[in-house]
Parts: C-alpha cells; sequence; structure tokens
C-alpha cells in the first residue's frame, strides 16, 4: 500500500502557527507600546501637579517670574499629550476593560495640556505686574488701576480653566484600575483648584473697583456680631460703623449700636409667611435679630432698611463679620492696642471679645464704647498698607469659608457676583452630585452665655425604601461647657440673670435644621425620645426647629430625620452657624435602614411651634 502523503496539513498547522505566533507577538507590541508610553505620560502628568502647585503659590506672590516653572510644565503637558494620542493607543481603546483606562488617561492628558497652553500664559504675564502687595491699601487708598489691569488676564486664565473643568466632568474613572484612576483624579483635583482660586480672584477685581467707589462713592453698613448670642449667621450684631469708599479710599464714618436702635413698632419690611412662623415679627423689627434668618442677603435688606429709617442714610451694602474672623485678621495687622490696657493679640481676641469683656466693663454702655473703639483701631490697622497682605488674604478667606464673613450689595449686578462667593451667606442648595442641608442656632436666652455652649452634626443618609427616596438622619449634639456656679459666678450680664424666664446659668438654644425642597421632615427626636417640632418651607427648603434648653454641664443629643425627595443624592453638604469654638462634622455616613424609624404618615406626627 502507498504511504499517505501528509505534507499539506503540516503546512497548513506550520502557518497557523507562524499566525499565532505573529498575532501574539503583534500583541505584545502593543501591549509594550501603550504600556511604556503610559508610563512615560503619567510621569510627565505627576510631575506636573507640584509644579502647576508651585506656579498657584507663586503668581501672586513678591517674585513674580514663574516663566521657567510655566515653560516646563507647557513641555510636560505637550508631552503627555503626545504619547497618550498617537494611533496606536487609540485604536487600543477599543479593547475591553484596558480602553476604559487609556481613554480616561488620554482625555486628562488633553486636558492639563489645555490648562498649561490656556491658562498658564495669562498668569504668567499677570505674575510679571501684579502681586498681592500690589492688593494693599497705601494711607487708606486701593490702587484701583491695579484691578484693571489684572482683569482681562484673569479673565483669560478663568474661561481656559473652566473649559477644563467641563472636560473633567466629563472623564469617568469609573472602570478603571486605582493606579490610573487616582493618577487622573489627582489630576482632575488640580484643575479644580486652580479654577477656585482664579476665579475668586477674577471675581474680585470685578467686584471691588465698583464697590470701593471707581463709578461713585460708597457706604456700607459693618455688623460687628457676637457669638455668645447666636444667630443664624453668627452672633447677635452689637456695634455699628459705616464704611465709607470713595475712588479706592476707605474710611470710617458714624459709629452706633444695635441697641441705639431701639425697637421699630413694625417690621420695617415686609415678611413672609414662613419668616413668621420661624423667627416672629422680631426679625423684621430689632437690629439684633435681623440675622435670625440664615438667608444673609435678607439680613442685608432689613439691616439697610432699619439704618435707612432710623438715620435717614441710605447704604449701598452690608459687612458682617463676628470676633473669631476679627482674630484672623490680627493675625495679618499683629497685635493692637485696645485702650484701657487692652493688647489684642490673634490669640486672645476671640476669648476676650466674646466673654472677657463683659467681666472687664459691666456697664453695657460701656461695652458698646469698647467694640466701637476695636472696630476703629482694627480697621485702621487693615487700610494703613501695613498689614501683611498674603497673611490678610489667607485670613480673610478662612473667615469667608467659615460662615463668618458676610457681604450682601444694594446693586443686583454685585449681589450677582457675590452670589458665586462663600461670602453670600445663602440658604443651602442641592447640586449634581449633593443634597445640601443647613443646621442653624439662635440664641433663646436673650443673654451671653453661648459662649460656653458647643455642638457637634453628623448627617447619615442611605436608601431604604422601595422607591429610592433616600432618608436623612440629621444627629446635633449639644453641650453646657459652662461652670457649675454659673449663676452666681458670672455677670448677670452674661446669664441673663432670668429677664426672659431661663434660669440663670442655663442656655436656650432654638435649633433649625434646613434640608432639601421638597423633603419631608417625619421625625425629632431627643436623646432618642420623640419631640414635638415645628416644620415648614422657608424658600423652597423644608425646614424643623425646636428649642432645646440646657443647665450647665449639660449634653443632649438631638436627631432630625427627613424623607428626601426623588433623585436627592445621598452624599451631603453642611452649612452651620458658626460658633465660639469650632463645630465638629461627620458627613456622608452609612445610614443603618433597620435602625432608623421610617414611618413618615404625616397624621401621625406632632408639632407644636417653638
Amino acid at each position: 500500500m502507498a504511504a499517505i502523503h501528509r505534507e499539506p496539513r503540516s503546512r497548513t498547522r506550520s502557518i497557523t502557527l507562524w499566525v499565532v505566533a505573529g498575532i501574539v507577538a503583534l500583541l505584545l507590541f502593543l501591549t509594550l507600546w501603550v504600556a511604556i508610553r503610559a508610563l512615560m505620560a503619567r510621569d510627565a502628568l505627576l510631575g506636573a501637579v507640584p509644579i502647576a502647585r508651585s506656579v498657584a503659590t507663586s503668581v501672586l506672590s513678591a517674585d513674580g517670574d514663574i516663566s521657567g516653572d510655566v515653560a516646563d510644565m507647557q513641555q510636560r503637558a505637550r508631552t503627555a499629550a503626545s504619547l497618550t494620542s498617537d494611533p496606536i493607543w487609540r485604536a487600543v481603546e477599543i479593547v475591553p476593560l484596558l480602553g476604559s483606562n487609556l481613554t480616561a488617561f488620554r482625555e486628562a492628558a488633553a486636558m492639563v495640556e489645555d490648562v498649561a497652553d490656556g491658562a498658564l500664559p495669562p498668569l504668567s504675564e499677570l505674575a510679571s505686574t501684579f502681586n498681592l502687595q500690589s492688593l494693599a491699601p497705601v494711607d487708606g487708598r486701593f490702587d484701583l488701576a491695579t484691578f484693571a489691569a489684572a482683569g482681562p488676564l484673569l479673565g483669560q486664565a478663568r474661561e481656559s480653566l473652566d473649559d477644563a473643568a467641563l472636560k473633567a466632568e466629563a472623564i469617568d474613572t469609573e472602570n478603571t484600575i486605582d493606579q490610573i484612576g487616582e493618577a487622573v483624579d489627582q489630576l482632575i483635583d488640580l484643575v479644580d483648584e486652580a479654577k477656585t482660586v482664579v476665579g475668586g480672584l477674577d471675581t474680585a477685581v470685578e467686584l471691588l473697583p465698583p464697590m470701593l467707589g471707581a463709578d461713585g462713592d460708597r457706604s456700607y453698613l459693618l455688623l460687628s456680631l457676637n457669638n455668645s448670642e447666636l444667630r443664624a449667621t453668627g452672633g447677635i450684631p452689637g456695634a455699628l460703623a459705616v464704611v465709607n469708599a470713595s475712588n479706592g479710599k476707605l474710611s470710617l464714618g458714624e459709629t452706633s449700636s444695635a441697641s441705639d436702635l431701639g425697637r421699630f413698632d413694625d417690621p420695617v419690611l415686609p415678611l413672609t409667611e414662613s419668616e413668621v412662623t420661624l423667627y416672629q415679627e422680631i426679625l423684621g423689627r430689632y437690629m439684633q435679630d435681623v440675622n435670625f434668618t440664615p438667608d444673609f442677603a435678607r439680613t442685608g435688606q432689613l439691616a439697610s432698611a432699619m439704618w435707612e429709617e432710623r438715620t435717614g442714610q441710605s447704604v449701598d451694602g452690608v459687612i458682617a463679620l463676628d470676633p473669631v474672623a476679627l482674630s484672623y485678621i490680627l493675625s495679618a495687622t499683629g497685635p493692637i492696642n485696645a485702650g484701657a490696657g487692652i493688647e489684642l493679640t490673634t490669640q486672645n481676641a476671640a476669648s476676650f471679645l466674646l466673654s472677657e469683656v463683659y467681666s472687664r466693663f459691666e456697664d453695657p454702655n460701656d461695652q458698646d464704647t469698647f467694640f466701637a473703639a476695636v472696630t476703629g483701631r482694627i480697621f485702621g490697622a487693615v487700610t494703613s498698607g501695613a498689614t501683611d497682605t498674603p497673611k490678610l488674604l489667607t485670613a480673610l478667606t478662612q473667615g469667608a469659608n467659615e460662615n463668618r464673613i458676610h457681604l450682601w450689595s444694594a446693586a443686583p449686578d454685585e449681589q450677582a457676583l457675590i452670589d458665586t462667593t462663600p461670602l453670600v451667606g445663602a440658604l443651602p442648595e442641592n447640586t449634581e452630585t449633593t443634597s445640601g442641608f443647613g443646621v442653624y442656632f439662635n440664641d433663646g436666652t436673650g443673654a451671653k452665655m453661648d459662649y460656653y455652649l458647643k455642638s457637634g452634626i453628623g448627617i447619615a443618609a442611605g436608601d431604604c425604601r422601595n422607591d429610592k427616596r433616600p432618608l436623612f438622619d440629621v444627629r446635633v449634639q449639644l453641650s453646657s461647657t459652662a461652670p457649675t456656679d454659673a449663676a452666681d459666678s458670672l455677670p448677670a450680664y452674661v446669664t441673663g440673670d432670668g429677664l426672659f424666664g431661663i434660669e440663670p446659668g442655663n442656655i436656650k438654644t432654638a435649633v433649625y435644621v434646613y434640608a432639601p425642597s421638597g423633603s419631608l421632615a417625619y421625625n425629632v427626636t431627643i436623646d432618642g425620645q420623640p419631640y414635638s417640632f415645628v416644620t415648614t418651607e422657608h424658600d423652597g427648603r423644608t425646614v424643623a426647629g425646636i428649642d432645646i434648653q440646657l443647665e450647665p454641664g449639660q449634653s443632649v443629643n438631638l436627631g432630625f430625620q427627613f424623607l428626601g425627595a426623588a433623585n436627592d443624592p445621598t452624599a451631603v453638604s453642611l452649612q452651620h452657624t458658626p460658633m465660639a469654638s469650632l463645630v465638629q462634622t461627620s458627613l456622608d455616613n452609612y445610614l443603618d435602614c433597620d435602625a432608623v424609624q421610617i414611618e413618615t404618615d404625616e397624621s401621625t406626627r406632632e408639632n407644636s411651634d417653638t
């Protein structure tokens, strides 16, 4: 029998093996190509991060030459963008799992390149002519031309960063490996930081010239707040002063006090039904109570109307700040001689102005005189031009971020700009990613006991229902650190001496929790026990409120439960009343659905006015 010829099959197998080997080799080549370029791009981009932060720090410094850093970052950004955009890289992006990582990294590299080429050149030009010391007044006058020159350059940089931020939002890192996701997130955070800084500066140079009197004289009512008697946006207005601005020059005008304005027979402006329900008509009848509401724009309107009705002077805006913010400012001015042998420093100003002053000056009139003198001396120190400007801006930023400094303008276009800053003191808002909450305190003691009030706030959220409406559990801890013998050891002016029916030494506080629009307040507890509460809406936000009274040394835990509206995010943001001491907060905690009461039948809920 003849032998069977098998050569074709062998040749076919050989060809197949070569094809497979070729494909494997190609895949290995592609993998190595992409991996090597990815490592090179990562090193270039992450190496640009400290350079970018150095640029942000140096752009307003006295040095001014950042051209070397800018060129270095531009080169790194272009290198990374080139490494991640070649045809091979783009082709491999179609590969499942691997592709999402490559796409995210390529988009991040392109974003950084846009920032380097679009935002950095105008900032570099700005740095050569403009620095923080340029913002300092000389003999009480700000150089408005400095702001005018900086405006166009900051506008260009801001536009570039705004575009980059939009691109950053579109980058999907959900399905990326940790190394890629963390690197991309770091780059996105860098863009967000730069956007915030440049955006704030751009708003400032647009807002300040008209407010400083570039287009005509301006006047502002300055409210000195006192956190020892709490109001929603800080403390009770005490000393009042008018700040005048004329072509960049600031001067201090008439001084007075909230008590000097006295009681108004009727609210100076019409109050809404919800304002009366929550804060009663005293919101519009006493200067001391205009910031019962957490909406500082409303406070500004009321305070301005009261000042005009009593003095005949119409002001162009209202400014408010508290003693803690003043203590931050003293880090820039240095100590000041407050008179009566008292030196105020950044270390002692808050405690002295919130507590010790009442032992030193027993007569309320003497206290008002002292507070007015302190306002004048700090104002003089700030406008003298001798302050450390970087420290001053840091102090003002910290005060604004802690809700301790507020600004309202009677000019709608200026107020629209203020609305974009932390100075606005607006009601909490939802964003696409967070549900906005606010926790606010108003004193009910009628005295200065809130210096001894401490607070902590925590919010937990979870999807506990079939309809996916989220549940929110807001926890507020209040503690009195007043001495046990407060009724005898503290001045009567501090305890109130029982004037409003509160036992001397006790602290009475109205607590209001603002929740997102469309939510339902369905349960309030004190130390775990159900408690009746008032609920209403304020400008669309759901509000729940109660009164609580603490004896010296007592602590309570308050719980406010809300059923959110459909599609409310379970991640939360928080605003709260700034107190004499910092408030401890804990957000985005997991809600144990089995442990929370989810009964939401309104017929089972007891409400009562606070």
